[in-house]
Order: structure tokens, then C-alpha cells, then sequence
């Protein structure tokens, strides 16, 4: 939005110490003008107290009469002193930023005041102006910072394991892993790379890419060291590769040093992403030159490749800090290398590096072009299987200890597929977020038709659909035993003709993945579309009585799974949460462990798929459900898939002062339609992508 447009619309109400934040930070060019403008619209609103110590102690008035009684002193419940964590606030100054242990306990009292879940049941709720008033301060003592908003500290980054083998094939020209196998008939070996490299955990951000969790881990050097070696390998038995890297297919048996500078000049600027120096250069030159007098042109090669690809500059995402309390713009470099491994997972392309060096990357029409061909691409895949697979949970479907000691299912496969394949079509075909939840259009593979029912679904709507070299057939040789060759036949989209299905939700993978392993679990299954989807994490309450007990507490002599899970969750502690648990869980009762629709149970009783929200609306079927969470949840569903991609992008766990960025953010996907590509484009404008800001500032 153009500033006369808002000028226009009278909304320069901002106070003026935020708006010459604002407008510093447009001088420093950490906010691009639409992420400026937006987060003015979005600071409008706030309430600034001109009284620090007034507004710490009206909070503590409003605790002191709420919470003091449980929460303080030595024996506060949970461990959790409120009155000593209200005297640690007052000694933070206002210009200072919150100790992370203080942030993190504010943040607890924070989610179970947003749940409903403190103050207990059995005590007076807060009032609507309480409720308000502690979310004000909570805005300005913790969100902001002396009234202005900021970015927190950039953490350094470390490449993945993906982003680690992917940079390393883009590199070479080559590719290191066997492509997947879908029946147990026709194993595939796992691969070298999947066999040296330890197992990632995900971190605060829910991510195996947070940078704190891979701070802590320990670096496999040695596995590095092999993959590298497998790589070249691979690299020095392809003409094709040769080429890319040198120009001829075939190396002569002593290659120039002016030759060899240029070649290694021009691998060191992809590998170390435009932050390779002379001192590199003169190493790596003099390495070739050193291996050539005493071995063959392709084994030297190797050795200048090698030593290259071990630098910290290769596996690190280092970038120039100043040490300021300011945020300040990132290079165009770095922001290159920010935008690659965000939308492909790799390090940055020749082309991406070349606008790079021209100073043009940021400028809006060069920008929105690199962000279409980085689209494009078919690395682009990244998106879906590292951001939207660690997300939803369904990477886990490759998960072959979890499956089949013979390899991955050819089941756990296709439900795989349809699922990668949707959230590829979300964001290259830039289609609603809303979609996540119902659509008429969805992935299907043939190796499931039969589980939905063919009649379920028509001929493929007008998608805009761009899959070439994503979803191309993937040929796969058989052992030599049989010594046949099998054809993977990937999902293909179909329109939905039918209230069953449709969305992400309800695909057979979600529905597999919310189940035991052999029946259905509604519990299981509300959690997770409340923490997936909307964002509504629930921590598992204390002294959770036994589900054997319920059952004994009942008169029915065989009681249905709704009456026993009613009776167990009948305590006002447990009910806080499974009010809004259950009624989802139960909603979805119609598909059975395998997301097969049922209308009846294994005993003949009938499902019944029916219940009320919290608001009092009721639904009585699966489509009713959708309908309800897409109009009453809808920003909740919105909100979270952006703080889920901010998180992923950010490579951290998202704290209270993302939440400037979080509504400039939304802001701009409702204006737009919620469609996937307008969150990846404002986020991709956001401060704590174009800027960073150094620890202890």
C-alpha cells in the first residue's frame, strides 16, 4: 500500500517515538516500505503507557488477586512465584531486553491465561478488561521493547543434512542418493548418505534447521567427510559434471595455474555463496598445484574440490555482525543465501549470485522475479518436504522402522506423496491457505483409489499446475533374484467430487498418522488438528486419572469409545482442554485407522461424527466441521501456518517480539486472499529476514 493511499485513509495516528523508529529503520533499510507502512497500521492500535512502573503495578494488582494464592513463594504450585517474577521485571530497564528465562515464564502464564486454563475452573475467570489490560502490558512490556519494536538477536546457522547434501549436489552436478523404492518386493539399499549421517532432532522451532538445537549438537565431521568423498566420486565419473565445473569433459593432464585460478575461483564464490577471499583462493590454487606434480589432473582436482567443501564457510551460513544495538541490513549475499536455502534448501544459484553482485536483489520487480524462478524450480520441492513435512508430521511416513522392516510400504509411500504433492501444488500454483483445511481438489495415488472409492472424485480441476521435473515417473530396478523393473506411478490431482474429502486433514496420511495401530484415536486426533493446524499447543495435565477407572465408573455394560472418553474426562482439570479436544476428535470418526470412510464400527454400532464447539455451534458430519473451522477458526489457522513459516525461515523459535511481523504479516495475506505465495513474499520483506541484530543488544 502506497503511503498516500494511507495518508488518504487517515491513518497517521502512530505516537511519534514509534514512528521515527519506524522511519530509522527504513534509513537503515531493514523494513521495506510495504513492511513499514504495514507494521505502522499494525502499532496503531497500541496502547502505550507513559508510566512503566504504573502499568507493572496494575498487573500486580490484577495477579496479586488472581494468582498469589497458588503462585507464591517457596511453595508456589508448578514452581511458579509470580510475586519474584514481577520484582525481576522491575529491575529490567525499559531499554533492555528481557532475560530469557523471565521471557519464558511470562510466556507460560501468558498460553494458559490465552487457553482458559488458569485460573482454575473452580475460580472466577478474568473479566474481559482484565484479560485486555494484562494483554496490553504484556504488548509493551515484552513484545516491544522501550516502546519500539525490534528483532532479537540473528543466530548463526548451520546447514542441515539436507541443505548439506543438496548444496553438495547442485554443486557438483550430480546426485548422491538412490531414488525411493515403493514396493517391499523391490528393496532399495539405503544409501550411504542416509547411513553415515546422524539423525537430526527438530528444535524450538519446531524444525530439524533451528539454530540453537544445532548449536548443541555436535558437528559429524567425519560423516561430512564421507559424503564429501562419496560426492566427488560421483562428480569425477561424469562428463557432464566435469564440464559444468571446468568447461571440458575430459581434464588434460596439467591444467594451467591461471586455469586452475579461475576454476577454483569460481567454485570457491558458489560454495562459500559470495564470501570467498583471496587467502581461499591462493589455499585452494596451491593445493591443485602441490597434488599435480604428484599425482593425476583429476585426483588433484579432488583434493582443491575437497578442501573447499570441508571449510566452516561451506557448512556454516556465517555472516559480517557489527556488534550494534540496531538492526542493520544484511548483504546482498547473505540475503541471497537466506532466500536459496528458505524456498530450495540449496545455496544460491549462479544467477541468484550474479543479481546478487549487482546490487539489484532486493529492488521490488528484480526480487519478485527471483523469488518466481526460485519457484520454479524443481529444488523448490524443499519447501514441501522440509518446512510442510516436519510441520504436519507426515516425513515421518518414511519413518521404515516405524513401517516395515523390508523398506517403506508401498501404503506409507502414496500417502507420502499425496501429501508432498498438495503442499508442492499450494505453493507453486500459489493457491488459499484455506485449502489446507477443505478443497475441491486434492492428490491422489492409485495405489489408494480403492481406500477413498473411486466415485469419490472427477477428472482434474483447472489447476495451474507446473510440476515438470517434480513429478516425473521415477524407473526403479528390481533385485537380481526377480530381476524385474517396476515403474513408480506417482498421485496425480483430481477434483473432489464428494463432502468426504478434500484438504489436508482428512487425506489418509493425516488420518494414519492420528491413529493407533489399529483403531482410531479421537483424542489423538483432536491434539494434533488443534497444535498442527491451529496452533493451540496443550500441555498434558498433572494427575490424569487412569482410563481404567472412568470405565469402572460407569453403569453401561459396554460402553461405546464417546461415553468412556466422557467419563474420563468428566474432572474440571481434564475438561479445560478436551471441551475443545473431543468435539474435532469425534468429528473425524467416520474415516477409520487408515482414512477409509466407515459409517459403522467393527461391532455394528453406528459412527456417529457429530458434536459442538466451544462457541456452541454444532456440526454433524466431517464437511460440517471443516465448514465450521474455516469460518470460527479461521484466523487461528492463518496465524499459525505464518508464525510455522516464520519459525522455519527464521531458523528459531518465534518469541513475543516477532509478533510485530507476525501481524504485519497477516495483515498482508488477508488483503491478498490468504494465498500460500503472499505469506512466503511478506515474510521473505520482513525485518528479521532482510536484517540482523547482535547478541546482547
Amino acid at each position: 500500500m502506497l503511503l498516500s493511499e494511507i495518508e488518504t485513509r487517515g491513518a497517521r495516528v502512530l505516537v511519534a517515538p514509534l514512528e521515527m523508529f519506524l522511519l530509522l529503520l527504513l534509513k537503515k533499510q531493514c523494513f521495506s516500505p510495504f513492511a513499514a507502512l504495514g507494521l505502522c497500521l499494525v502499532m496503531s492500535s497500541v496502547v502505550r503507557s507513559e508510566n512503566r512502573v504504573q502499568a507493572d503495578s496494575v498487573v500486580r494488582e490484577l495477579i496479586s488477586a488472581y494468582c498469589f494464592d497458588c503462585h507464591q513463594g517457596e511453595n508456589a504450585e508448578a514452581s511458579l512465584d509470580l510475586a519474584a517474577t514481577l520484582d525481576s521485571m522491575q529491575d529490567v530497564a525499559k531499554d533492555q531486553a528481557i532475560p530469557p528465562d523471565l521471557l519464558n515464564t511470562w510466556m507460560r502464564v501468558e498460553k494458559v491465561v490465552a487457553q482458559g486454563r488458569m485460573p482454575p475452573a473452580e475460580q472466577d475467570a478474568l473479566s474481559t478488561r482484565d484479560l485486555e489490560g494484562f494483554g496490553k502490558w504484556f504488548h509493551e512490556r515484552l513484545v516491544l521493547r522501550d516502546g519500539s519494536p525490534h528483532i532479537g538477536t540473528t543466530p548463526l546457522r548451520r546447514l542441515t543434512h539436507e541443505e548439506f547434501i543438496a548444496s553438495l549436489e547442485d554443486l557438483l552436478g550430480i546426485k548422491m542418493r538412490n531414488e525411493y523404492n515403493h514396493l517391499k518386493s523391490v528393496h532399495v539399499e539405503k544409501g550411504l548418505v542416509d547411513r553415515v549421517l546422524p539423525t537430526e532432532v527438530p528444535g524450538k522451532n519446531g524444525f530439524v534447521n533451528d539454530a540453537e538445537s544445532l548449536a548443541s549438537q555436535p558437528i559429524p565431521l567425519l560423516a561430512y567427510m564421507k559424503c564429501i568423498d562419496f560426492a566427488l566420486s560421483k562428480m569425477s565419473g561424469s562428463a557432464a559434471s566435469i564440464e559444468m565445473l571446468t568447461g571440458v569433459t575430459v581434464l588434460p593432464l596439467n591444467l594451467s595455474e591461471d586455469r586452475v585460478t579461475k576454476i577454483a575461483e569460481n567454485f570457491l564464490r558458489r560454495a562459500l555463496r559470495g564470501n570467498a577471499t583471496e587467502e581461499h583462493l591462493e589455499k585452494t590454487v596451491g593445493i591443485y598445484l602441490k597434488a599435480q606434480k604428484e599425482k593425476s589432473s583429476i585426483v588433484a582436482f579432488k583434493a582443491m574440490l575437497r578442501t573447499i567443501l570441508l571449510l566452516p564457510e561451506f557448512y556454516y551460513r556465517f555472516e559480517v555482525g557489527r556488534n550494534q544495538a540496531e538492526p542493520y541490513r544484511v548483504s546482498d549475499y547473505e540475503f541471497a543465501t537466506r532466500l536459496s536455502y528458505f524456498l530450495t534448501g540449496s545455496t544460491p544459484d549462479d544467477e541468484l549470485l550474479d543479481v546478487s553482485a549487482s546490487g539489484t536483489l532486493r529492488e521490488t520487480e528484480v526480487l519478485d522475479g527471483q523469488i518466481r524462478r526460485l519457484m520454479s524450480r524443481s529444488r523448490r520441492l524443499s519447501l514441501s518436504e522440509s518446512f510442510a513435512g516436519q510441520w504436519i508430521g507426515f516425513d515421518t511416513l518414511l519413518d521404515s522402522s516405524a513401517v516395515d522392516t523390508q523398506g517403506v510400504s508401498t501404503t506409507a509411500r502414496a500417502q507420502y506423496d499425496e501429501l508432498l504433492y498438495f503442499f508442492d501444488e499450494l505453493f507453486k500454483s500459489d493457491l488459499s491457505l484455506l485449502d489446507l483445511i477443505d478443497s475441491d481438489w486434492m492428490y491422489v495415488s492409485n495405489y489408494n483409489i480403492n481406500l477413498y472409492g473411486k466415485d469419490q472424485f472427477t477428472k482434474p480441476p483447472e489447476i495451474k499446475s507446473q510440476h515438470a521435473g517434480v513429478l516425473q515417473y521415477r524407473e526403479l530396478k528390481g533385485n537380481a533374484r526377480r530381476g524385474i523393473e517396476q515403474i513408480y506411478d506417482p498421485p496425480t490431482v483430481r477434483g473432489v467430487q464428494s463432502e468426504r474429502f478434500g484438504g489436508v486433514m482428512t487425506s489418509a496420511g493425516v488420518m494414519s498418522l492420528t491413529s493407533a495401530p489399529q483403531r482410531t484415536s479421537p483424542v489423538r486426533r483432536g491434539v494434533w488438528i488443534l497444535d498442527r493446524l491451529l496452533g493451540q499447543k496443550l500441555d498434558a495435565p498433572a494427575n490424569v486419572p487412569p482410563i481404567e477407572k472412568a470405565i469402572q465408573s460407569m453403569t453401561v455394560s459396554k460402553p461405546g469409545k464417546l461415553e468412556v472418553i466422557r467419563a474420563h474426562t468428566a474432572m474440571p482439570s481434564c475438561m479445560v482442554c478436551h471441551e475443545n479436544i473431543d468435539p474435532i476428535g469425534f468429528g473425524l470418526e467416520n474415516f477409520d485407522a487408515l482414512g477409509r470412510w466407515r459409517t459403522t464400527y467393527p461391532d455394528k454400532s453406528p459412527v456417529s461424527s457429530d458434536g459442538t464447539l466451544p462457541s456452541g455451534k454444532t456440526f454433524s458430519s466431517p464437511k460440517e466441521l471443516k465448514q465450521l473451522l474455516l469460518t470460527d477458526y479461521r484466523e487461528l489457522i492463518v496465524r499459525n501456518f505464518i508464525r510455522r513459516m516464520m519459525a522455519y525461515a527464521f531458523g528459531r523459535e518465534l518469541r513475543p517480539h516477532d509478533r510485530v511481523t507476525e501481524d504485519l504479516v497477516f495483515q498482508h495475506v488477508v488483503k491478498h486472499g490468504y494465498r500460500s505465495n503472499s505469506v512466503i513474499r511478506a515474510i521473505i520483506e520482513s525485518p528479521q529476514f532482510n536484517c540482523r541484530q547482535d547478541e546482547g543488544s
